[in-house]
Order: structure tokens, then sequence, then C-alpha cells
């Protein structure tokens, strides 16, 4: 189980995370959903320490973690694909592949099997991939660091449908083994389709949280998060 605590963030003096409290179970598949500026991003990166974190905690069940602190999060086997995609351009795809790798871990799928491109291209430095083969290789390098958790913001960004779909039945398999899965994703298809549970942010704020099957029998609440008023 991963735990926040009345998470409150943002950037300077702008709050835009607003007490969100949230309980993620082991091998759990979550789709966090909202429009635009809704405070998807925020929250995720006030987990990992890319913006200002004003209040909250963290916790699993062997204890607090460093909230913040994304290196300590790293330690804890927490990995993090950031909406810029956290590759590094100046290194080869081998190269941040083998960076990403958690000694001692070995995660059910091989990202090369999961993204082929990746495997044409390993020689190229990251920054020459297009758009979309930098998502990929982001989502790899978020599946082989995720000992415990897989955060992914923006996660069909670039993606073909057939790519998406490849990389969610992967990332079931890895939930699978007791890995948490949470993906900010912008549409309801892709989540109704793979996601276990759905959470909704309104500014800053969680206003639902509901299993998906449920949603699959009545997806108003969801049509409403989504649809611009």
């Amino acid at each position: 189980m991963i735990s926040l605590h009345n998470v409150t963030a943002g950037y300077g003096r702008t709050q835009i995370v607003d007490d969100v409290s949230v309980d993620l179970a082991d091998g759990e598949v979550v789709a966090l959903l909202g429009r635009n500026g809704m405070g998807k991003t925020t929250l995720l990166r006030a987990l990992f320490g890319l913006c200002d974190v004003f209040a909250g905690t963290l916790s699993t069940d062997d204890g607090a973690l460093p909230m913040g602190r994304p290196d300590g999060l790293a330690r804890s086997g927490l990995s993090f694909m950031p909406d810029d995609r956290g590759v590094f351009a100046s290194l080869t795809v081998e190269e941040n592949l083998r960076l990403a790798r958690r000694r001692g871990h070995t995660p059910p799928v091989d990202v090369l099997d999961v993204f082929p491109v990746l495997r044409q291209r390993l020689t190229q430095p990251a920054g020459q991939l297009s758009g979309g083969q930098k998502q990929q290789l982001g989502l790899a390098r978020a599946m082989l660091a995720g000992e415990r958790a897989v955060v992914v913001d923006e996660f069909s960004q670039g993606l073909q449908p057939s790519i998406a779909t490849a990389a969610l039945e992967a990332l079931r398999t890895i939930a699978a083994t007791g890995v948490t899965v949470l993906l900010v994703e912008q549409g309801p298809q892709l989540p109704l389709a793979f996601a276990d549970r759905v959470l909704g942010m309104v500014k800053g704020r969680l206003v639902f949280d509901e299993s998906v099957q449920r949603l699959r029998a009545d997806p108003e609440p969801l049509t409403s998060l989504l649809v611009v008023g």
C-alpha cells in the first residue's frame, strides 16, 4: 500500500494541489484523470520533488517515505516518468536503459519486446528520437526502475494506439507482481479498458474515486469530469 496524506503543493506562492489524500494498493493500476490545469501533473511532481510541497506525507506499509526527495524514492523502488519523458538526450538509448535498471530487480517484461523500435535504435542518442520514440524510452525506463511503483504522467502522449495498448498490457503484467501503477491520462478510453480504478481531479482536489467496473456500468461521473462546461 502506498498512501498520500493531506498533500498540498504548487509553485512559489501559488497553491495548485489542495489537501489530497489517497491510498494505492499493491498491484493496482490507477488512472488519474481530469481536464488540463486541474493539478494532476503537480500532484505527481510534488511526490517526486519537482515542485513546492507545502504540506503532506507519503507512506507505505514499511513506514514513511521521503516525499519530495527523488533520490530517496528511487532507492525505495518508486519510478516516475514526467511529462517531459525524463530521458537523457546526450546518452544513447542503451545507456538510458542501463542507467534505469534497478540492481537486483528484473521486471516481468522485456522492454525491448514491448517497444521494438528501441531495440533498433540502441546506439542512437536519445535526443535524436522522435517524440513518440522518446515516450517509449521514458516508459521503458520507468518499467525497469519501478520495483514498488511505476508513476507515469501523460501516459499516451505521442503513442500510436497499438503501442499504447502494448505498454498498458506490459504495465498490467508488472502490476500482477504487486507493483502499484499510477497513470495520468487525458481521455477515458484507455483507463476504462485497462485500469482497476479511476481518480478524478478538479481544481486541485480529488472529487471522485471509483472502480472501473462501476464506471463502465455508469460512465456519467467520468463524462462530467472531462467535459468542459
